[in-house]
Protein backbone atom coordinates (compact mmCIF):
# COMPACT_ATOMS: atom_id res chain seq x y z
CA UNK A 1 0.00 0.00 0.00
CA UNK A 2 1.24 3.42 -0.91
CA UNK A 3 1.84 6.08 1.64
CA UNK A 4 -0.39 9.36 0.52
CA UNK A 5 0.51 12.82 1.93
CA UNK A 6 -1.01 16.26 0.91
CA UNK A 7 0.70 17.92 -2.23
CA UNK A 8 3.06 20.71 -1.37
CA UNK A 9 2.41 21.92 -4.98
CA UNK A 10 -1.46 22.11 -3.45
CA UNK A 11 0.03 24.44 -0.83
CA UNK A 12 2.05 26.58 -2.53
CA UNK A 13 -1.27 27.65 -5.07
CA UNK A 14 -2.97 27.66 -1.57
CA UNK A 15 -0.16 30.75 -0.55
CA UNK A 16 -0.30 32.41 -3.56
CA UNK A 17 -3.78 32.72 -4.42
CA UNK A 18 -4.22 34.39 -0.75
CA UNK A 19 -0.85 36.91 -1.92
CA UNK A 20 -2.81 37.72 -4.82
CA UNK A 21 -6.06 38.31 -3.32
CA UNK A 22 -4.65 40.54 -0.36
CA UNK A 23 -2.60 43.14 -3.05
CA UNK A 24 -6.31 43.99 -4.43
CA UNK A 25 -7.52 45.48 -1.45
CA UNK A 26 -6.63 49.38 -1.80
CA UNK A 27 -3.96 50.59 0.97
CA UNK A 28 -5.68 53.04 3.51
CA UNK A 29 -4.52 56.92 3.43
CA UNK A 30 -3.09 58.52 6.41
CA UNK A 31 -6.12 60.26 7.32
CA UNK A 32 -8.52 57.74 6.60
CA UNK A 33 -6.66 55.26 8.94
CA UNK A 34 -7.41 57.76 11.66
CA UNK A 35 -10.48 57.95 10.79
CA UNK A 36 -11.51 54.35 11.01
CA UNK A 37 -9.02 54.17 14.03
CA UNK A 38 -11.10 57.12 15.86
CA UNK A 39 -14.45 55.17 15.19
CA UNK A 40 -12.72 51.86 16.62
CA UNK A 41 -12.06 52.61 20.08
CA UNK A 42 -15.26 55.08 20.17
CA UNK A 43 -16.71 51.95 19.85
CA UNK A 44 -14.61 49.76 22.13
CA UNK A 45 -14.16 52.30 24.94
CA UNK A 46 -18.35 53.29 24.63
CA UNK A 47 -20.00 51.73 27.68
CA UNK A 48 -23.00 50.70 25.66
CA UNK A 49 -22.53 51.18 22.25
CA UNK A 50 -25.82 51.89 20.29
CA UNK A 51 -26.14 49.50 16.98
CA UNK A 52 -24.86 52.36 14.21
CA UNK A 53 -21.79 52.75 16.72
CA UNK A 54 -20.98 48.88 16.62
CA UNK A 55 -21.95 48.73 12.76
CA UNK A 56 -19.32 52.03 12.18
CA UNK A 57 -16.79 50.45 14.73
CA UNK A 58 -16.85 46.64 12.98
CA UNK A 59 -16.87 47.96 9.79
CA UNK A 60 -14.13 50.29 10.26
CA UNK A 61 -12.06 47.23 12.00
CA UNK A 62 -12.78 45.10 9.20
CA UNK A 63 -11.37 48.00 6.70
CA UNK A 64 -7.98 48.65 8.67
CA UNK A 65 -7.49 44.54 8.80
CA UNK A 66 -8.06 43.78 5.17
CA UNK A 67 -5.87 46.67 4.25
CA UNK A 68 -2.79 45.90 6.43
CA UNK A 69 -2.75 42.33 5.55
CA UNK A 70 -0.01 42.78 2.83
CA UNK A 71 1.93 44.19 6.24
CA UNK A 72 1.71 40.83 7.72
CA UNK A 73 2.68 38.64 4.61
CA UNK A 74 5.32 41.42 4.79
CA UNK A 75 6.93 40.09 7.93
CA UNK A 76 5.85 36.51 7.74
CA UNK A 77 7.32 35.65 4.94
CA UNK A 78 11.07 36.68 6.40
CA UNK A 79 10.20 33.45 8.13
CA UNK A 80 9.79 31.63 5.35
CA UNK A 81 13.30 29.74 5.56
CA UNK A 82 12.62 29.04 9.24
CA UNK A 83 9.37 27.19 9.65
CA UNK A 84 10.88 24.08 7.79
CA UNK A 85 11.48 22.32 10.70
CA UNK A 86 8.67 22.70 11.94
CA UNK A 87 4.67 21.59 12.04
CA UNK A 88 3.52 24.42 10.37
CA UNK A 89 3.13 26.10 7.20
CA UNK A 90 3.27 29.84 5.88
CA UNK A 91 -0.48 30.02 5.22
CA UNK A 92 -1.38 28.91 9.30
CA UNK A 93 1.97 31.45 10.08
CA UNK A 94 0.39 34.09 7.90
CA UNK A 95 -2.99 33.18 10.31
CA UNK A 96 -1.26 33.91 13.37
CA UNK A 97 0.12 37.13 12.18
CA UNK A 98 -3.60 38.25 10.82
CA UNK A 99 -4.61 37.68 15.08
CA UNK A 100 -1.55 39.80 15.64
CA UNK A 101 -3.05 42.44 13.01
CA UNK A 102 -6.49 42.51 14.97
CA UNK A 103 -4.76 42.71 18.53
CA UNK A 104 -2.93 45.66 17.21
CA UNK A 105 -6.49 46.99 15.48
CA UNK A 106 -8.27 47.22 18.63
CA UNK A 107 -5.46 48.67 20.60
CA UNK A 108 -4.26 51.31 18.90
CA UNK A 109 -4.49 54.75 20.14
CA UNK A 110 -4.72 57.51 17.04
CA UNK A 111 -4.42 60.45 19.23
CA UNK A 112 -0.87 59.58 20.12
CA UNK A 113 0.10 61.03 16.58
CA UNK A 114 2.20 57.69 15.25
CA UNK A 115 1.69 55.48 12.12
CA UNK A 116 -0.32 52.60 12.29
CA UNK A 117 2.28 49.81 10.75
CA UNK A 118 4.56 51.16 13.23
CA UNK A 119 2.27 50.46 16.33
CA UNK A 120 1.16 46.99 14.81
CA UNK A 121 4.67 45.77 13.44
CA UNK A 122 5.32 44.53 17.13
CA UNK A 123 2.20 42.88 17.72
CA UNK A 124 2.37 41.04 14.18
CA UNK A 125 6.05 39.95 14.58
CA UNK A 126 5.15 38.81 18.54
CA UNK A 127 2.19 36.92 17.22
CA UNK A 128 4.21 35.17 14.30
CA UNK A 129 7.31 34.29 16.73
CA UNK A 130 5.07 32.95 19.03
CA UNK A 131 3.40 30.83 16.26
CA UNK A 132 7.10 29.56 15.26
CA UNK A 133 7.85 28.89 19.26
CA UNK A 134 4.60 26.61 19.68
CA UNK A 135 4.64 25.15 15.77
CA UNK A 136 7.69 22.77 16.63
CA UNK A 137 5.41 21.15 19.39
CA UNK A 138 2.93 18.68 18.73
CA UNK A 139 1.59 18.68 22.52
CA UNK A 140 0.39 22.23 23.37
CA UNK A 141 2.67 23.74 26.15
CA UNK A 142 1.51 26.94 28.42
CA UNK A 143 3.73 30.39 27.14
CA UNK A 144 5.14 31.02 30.46
CA UNK A 145 6.84 27.14 30.24
CA UNK A 146 7.88 28.05 26.63
CA UNK A 147 8.95 31.36 26.86
CA UNK A 148 11.45 30.17 29.88
CA UNK A 149 12.69 27.25 28.22
CA UNK A 150 13.61 29.69 24.83
CA UNK A 151 15.52 32.25 27.62
CA UNK A 152 17.48 28.86 29.03
CA UNK A 153 18.44 27.62 25.35
CA UNK A 154 19.26 31.46 24.51
CA UNK A 155 21.40 31.63 27.22
CA UNK A 156 23.18 28.32 26.84
CA UNK A 157 23.56 28.69 23.15
CA UNK A 158 25.25 32.63 23.82
CA UNK A 159 27.58 30.62 26.26
CA UNK A 160 31.06 29.42 25.16
CA UNK A 161 30.82 26.33 27.93
CA UNK A 162 27.82 24.42 28.98
CA UNK A 163 26.07 25.90 31.96
CA UNK A 164 24.20 23.90 34.60
CA UNK A 165 20.57 24.35 35.04
CA UNK A 166 21.92 26.23 38.44
CA UNK A 167 23.74 28.44 37.04
CA UNK A 168 20.88 29.46 34.34
CA UNK A 169 18.76 29.42 37.16
CA UNK A 170 20.30 31.81 38.81
CA UNK A 171 21.45 34.06 35.82
CA UNK A 172 17.79 33.83 35.06
CA UNK A 173 15.85 34.92 38.40
CA UNK A 174 14.15 31.63 38.73
CA UNK A 175 14.39 28.66 40.51
CA UNK A 176 16.38 25.96 39.80
CA UNK A 177 13.55 23.44 39.36
CA UNK A 178 11.36 25.67 37.50
CA UNK A 179 14.15 26.25 34.78
CA UNK A 180 14.50 22.12 34.95
CA UNK A 181 11.51 21.46 34.29
CA UNK A 182 10.71 23.93 31.53
CA UNK A 183 13.65 22.62 30.08
CA UNK A 184 12.27 19.00 30.11
CA UNK A 185 9.07 19.62 29.35
CA UNK A 186 10.03 21.60 25.89
CA UNK A 187 12.18 18.71 25.15
CA UNK A 188 10.45 15.81 25.51
CA UNK A 189 7.59 16.88 23.80
CA UNK A 190 9.74 18.57 20.39
CA UNK A 191 8.18 16.45 17.43
CA UNK A 192 9.31 16.06 14.56
CA UNK A 193 6.57 16.05 11.18
CA UNK A 194 7.11 13.62 8.12
CA UNK A 195 6.46 16.10 5.78
CA UNK A 196 9.87 18.05 6.87
CA UNK A 197 11.87 18.78 3.78
CA UNK A 198 14.76 16.17 3.71
CA UNK A 199 16.84 18.61 1.58
CA UNK A 200 19.00 16.07 0.13
CA UNK A 201 17.46 14.56 -2.86
CA UNK A 202 15.35 17.41 -3.81
CA UNK A 203 13.03 19.86 -3.24
CA UNK A 204 9.95 17.65 -3.04
CA UNK A 205 11.90 15.00 -1.06
CA UNK A 206 10.23 14.71 2.49
CA UNK A 207 11.30 12.53 5.44
CA UNK A 208 8.44 10.35 4.87
CA UNK A 209 9.80 9.42 1.65
CA UNK A 210 13.06 7.76 3.12
CA UNK A 211 10.80 6.02 5.73
CA UNK A 212 11.23 2.48 4.26
CA UNK A 213 7.41 0.95 4.92
CA UNK A 214 7.99 -2.35 6.85
CA UNK A 215 5.32 -4.00 4.66
CA UNK A 216 6.47 -3.63 1.47
CA UNK A 217 8.64 -5.93 -0.12
CA UNK A 218 12.48 -5.14 -1.52
CA UNK A 219 13.66 -7.26 -4.75
CA UNK A 220 15.85 -8.97 -2.17
CA UNK A 221 12.69 -10.81 -0.62
CA UNK A 222 11.84 -11.56 -3.70
CA UNK A 223 14.80 -12.97 -4.70
CA UNK A 224 15.02 -15.61 -1.69
CA UNK A 225 11.77 -16.49 -1.95
CA UNK A 226 11.71 -17.52 -4.95
CA UNK A 227 15.46 -19.36 -4.61
CA UNK A 228 14.25 -21.22 -2.47
CA UNK A 229 11.21 -22.72 -4.71
CA UNK A 230 14.43 -23.91 -7.44
CA UNK A 231 16.69 -25.07 -5.02
CA UNK A 232 13.94 -27.70 -4.33
CA UNK A 233 13.81 -29.31 -7.61
CA UNK A 234 15.87 -32.45 -8.47
CA UNK A 235 19.43 -31.48 -9.70
CA UNK A 236 18.59 -32.31 -13.52
CA UNK A 237 15.83 -29.69 -12.96
CA UNK A 238 18.27 -26.88 -11.78
CA UNK A 239 20.95 -27.92 -14.42
CA UNK A 240 18.52 -27.15 -17.37
CA UNK A 241 17.50 -24.13 -15.72
CA UNK A 242 20.68 -22.99 -15.15
CA UNK A 243 21.51 -23.99 -18.82
CA UNK A 244 18.44 -21.52 -20.16
CA UNK A 245 17.84 -18.96 -17.52
CA UNK A 246 21.18 -18.42 -15.55
CA UNK A 247 23.00 -16.33 -17.91
CA UNK A 248 22.51 -13.09 -19.66
CA UNK A 249 22.20 -14.61 -23.22
CA UNK A 250 19.61 -17.94 -22.52
CA UNK A 251 20.85 -20.96 -24.51
CA UNK A 252 19.07 -22.41 -27.46
CA UNK A 253 17.09 -25.49 -27.06
CA UNK A 254 19.79 -27.40 -29.17
CA UNK A 255 22.58 -25.87 -27.44
CA UNK A 256 21.16 -27.37 -24.44
CA UNK A 257 20.52 -30.81 -25.68
CA UNK A 258 23.81 -30.84 -26.91
CA UNK A 259 24.82 -30.31 -23.00
CA UNK A 260 22.19 -32.55 -21.66
CA UNK A 261 22.54 -35.55 -24.20
CA UNK A 262 18.95 -35.23 -24.39
CA UNK A 263 17.09 -34.61 -27.76
CA UNK A 264 15.47 -31.19 -28.24
CA UNK A 265 11.85 -32.35 -27.75
CA UNK A 266 12.96 -34.30 -24.39
CA UNK A 267 14.61 -30.61 -23.55
CA UNK A 268 11.61 -28.80 -24.44
CA UNK A 269 9.16 -31.08 -22.72
CA UNK A 270 11.04 -31.47 -19.56
CA UNK A 271 10.97 -27.18 -19.32
CA UNK A 272 7.43 -27.14 -19.58
CA UNK A 273 7.50 -29.68 -17.05
CA UNK A 274 9.78 -27.89 -14.67
CA UNK A 275 7.70 -24.46 -15.29
CA UNK A 276 4.50 -25.85 -14.51
CA UNK A 277 5.97 -27.18 -11.31
CA UNK A 278 7.00 -23.60 -10.63
CA UNK A 279 3.96 -22.14 -10.92
CA UNK A 280 1.88 -24.39 -8.57
CA UNK A 281 4.76 -24.13 -6.10
CA UNK A 282 4.75 -20.37 -5.72
CA UNK A 283 0.83 -19.47 -6.35
CA UNK A 284 0.06 -19.45 -2.84
CA UNK A 285 -2.25 -21.81 -1.17
CA UNK A 286 -3.40 -20.63 2.34
CA UNK A 287 -3.39 -17.48 3.81
CA UNK A 288 -0.34 -16.25 6.66
CA UNK A 289 2.29 -18.56 4.66
CA UNK A 290 4.44 -15.88 3.44
CA UNK A 291 3.23 -15.80 0.14
CA UNK A 292 3.43 -12.42 -1.23
CA UNK A 293 0.67 -13.11 -4.33
CA UNK A 294 -2.95 -14.13 -5.06
CA UNK A 295 -3.19 -17.13 -7.08
CA UNK A 296 -5.12 -16.44 -10.43
CA UNK A 297 -8.28 -18.01 -10.11
CA UNK A 298 -8.74 -16.14 -6.66
CA UNK A 299 -9.01 -19.78 -4.76
CA UNK A 300 -7.01 -20.44 -1.66
CA UNK A 301 -6.19 -23.99 0.14
CA UNK A 302 -9.45 -24.35 2.34
CA UNK A 303 -11.72 -24.03 -1.12
CA UNK A 304 -9.39 -26.11 -3.14
CA UNK A 305 -9.54 -29.02 -0.64
CA UNK A 306 -13.48 -28.34 -0.40
CA UNK A 307 -13.86 -28.98 -4.43
CA UNK A 308 -11.30 -31.81 -4.74
CA UNK A 309 -13.31 -33.41 -1.87
CA UNK A 310 -16.69 -32.95 -3.60
CA UNK A 311 -15.06 -34.19 -6.99
CA UNK A 312 -13.91 -37.16 -4.93
CA UNK A 313 -17.56 -37.99 -3.83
Amino acid sequence: MHKTRPSRNAAGDGLNDYLRRIKRTPLLAPDEELHLAGLVQEWLNHANPPKALIKGGTGAKSRMVSANLRLVALIGLKYKDRIGSLQLEMLDLLQAGNLGLIRAVELFDPTRGYKFSTYAFWWIREAVTQAMREGGHGIRIPKTILNLAFRAEHLQASSDQALSTRIMAVRLGESERRVGNSLRTVRQCRTTSLDQKAGIMGEDTCLMDLIRDEKSLTPNDDYQWLLRHVQALDSREKHLLQLRFGTEESRSYAEVAGSMGMSKGQVQSLEQRVLRKLRRQLTPTAQGDGCRHQPATGRTLPTLKRERASARL
